[in-house]
C-alpha cells in the first residue's frame, strides 16, 4: 500500500502526517503502531517516531497490551483525553454550544430556545457568553481549548430579504469567523451547518461504516454534505451540497439568496411554518407544530416531502 501523501516539504508532511495519525486514533479510541501504519501506508519506524514526539508532548498516551489472535500482544496507544479540550456550536433552529474533551466525550451542553427571532449578533454574544459559563463552571482554563468548530447558516448571500422565519436573515452581512477571532483566545474554525453535521455523522453515526454517502438537512435552511472515499468533499468555493438554492419553481417564492423559488423557500422549517400560519394557524415552533392536533397537518407535511423527494 502506498502512502496517503507521497510529496511536498517535510514540515507540511509532518504536519499532515500527525494529522492523519490523530484522526485514526479519535476514530477507533485506541489503535496499535503496527495498526496505524498499515491504515495510512506510512512506514512503521516514521509513525512510531510520530508516536512517540506525541507521547512526549502528552497528547498521546499508552494503554498497554490489547486482545491478539496469535502471537505477541500489540501495545496499544490512545488520545490523552484531558490534554485539550474543545468546542462546537451549531446555529440552527436551536442554538446549541458543547464541550468535549479529547475524545469526543461530551461534558457539558447549551442550547438556545427553539427559533430565536433574535439578530444575529444577539445569538453570537449568547454563544461567547455562554462558553464563559462552561468553562468557569469545569474549571477549564482557555490555555487548555484546542479550538472551536462551528457550524453556521450558509454564507456568499448577495442579497438581503425579508422572508419570514429565515434564521439567515442579517447573516449575509456579518465575518463569523472574525467576529469569534476578536472574542475568543483559540483557534477558530467555521463551516457550514450541513458539512458539520455531516462531519458528526462520519465520526459518530451511522457514516463510520460507509466510505461514500450523501447527509441531507433539513432545518432553517436545507443542504447536504457529500463523504466520498471517507473524506467530505467541498467543491469549487466550498459550495458542493447547497442544493437548498436549487430552482424549482421559476417565478415562485422570494428568497433571501436574491432569486425565486428555490427549494428552501417548500421544505425547510420556516417555509414549513410559513404555510401554517398562512392558514391562520398561531403556531410559535416547530415542535409545537408537530405535536398539534392540525387536521390538514398531514396533508400539507405530505405535499413538503414530495417536493423534497423529488
Amino acid at each position: 500500500m502506498t502512502s496517503k501523501y507521497q510529496s511536498g516539504k517535510p514540515a507540511l508532511l509532518k504536519k499532515m502526517n500527525r494529522r492523519l495519525i490523530l484522526e485514526l486514533i479519535f476514530k477507533n479510541k485506541e489503535i496499535s503502531r503496527s495498526e496505524l501504519a498499515k491504515k495510512t501506508g506510512l512506514a512503521l519506524p516514521s509513525i512510531m517516531r510520530l508516536v512517540d514526539e506525541m507521547i512526549s508532548q502528552n497528547i498521546i498516551i499508552d494503554i498497554g497490551k490489547g486482545d491478539s489472535s496469535g502471537g505477541r500482544r500489540p501495545n496499544l496507544i490512545s488520545l490523552n483525553a484531558s490534554r485539550v479540550y474543545l468546542l462546537g456550536v451549531e446555529i440552527a433552529v436551536k442554538t446549541t454550544v458543547i464541550l468535549t474533551d479529547l475524545m469526543g466525550n461530551i461534558i457539558d451542553t447549551w442550547s438556545s430556545k427553539e427559533l430565536p427571532d433574535s439578530t444575529p449578533k444577539d445569538i453570537l454574544n449568547q454563544v461567547v457568553e455562554n462558553i464563559d459559563k462552561l468553562l468557569k463552571l469545569h474549571q477549564i482554563p482557555n490555555e487548555l481549548i484546542g479550538g472551536i468548530g462551528i457550524g453556521t447558516p450558509g454564507t456568499n448571500f448577495k442579497y438581503e430579504r425579508d422572508v419570514p422565519f429565515s434564521i439567515l436573515k442579517g447573516w449575509e452581512k456579518i465575518d463569523v469567523k472574525t467576529w469569534f477571532e476578536k472574542k475568543l483566545s483559540f483557534p477558530v474554525h467555521i463551516d457550514n451547518v450541513a458539512r458539520t453535521r455531516t462531519l458528526a455523522e462520519l465520526w459518530f453515526g451511522h457514516g463510520r461504516e460507509y466510505d461514500d454517502f450523501i447527509y441531507v438537512f433539513v432545518d432553517q435552511g436545507v443542504g447536504c454534505g457529500i463523504v466520498h472515499g471517507n473524506t467530505i468533499y467541498e467543491g469549487h468555493n466550498g459550495v458542493a451540497g447547497e442544493f437548498g438554492h436549487h430552482v424549482i419553481s421559476y417565478n415562485g417564492r422570494p428568497c433571501y439568496c436574491g432569486s425565486r423559488g428555490c427549494l428552501e423557500m417548500y421544505v425547510s422549517v420556516g417555509a414549513i411554518m410559513s404555510l401554517f400560519q398562512a392558514e391562520g394557524m398561531d403556531i410559535s415552533s416547530y415542535s409545537e407544530l408537530l405535536n398539534s392536533e392540525i387536521n390538514f397537518k398531514t396533508q400539507l407535511l405530505t405535499q413538503t416531502g414530495h417536493i423534497l423527494g423529488v
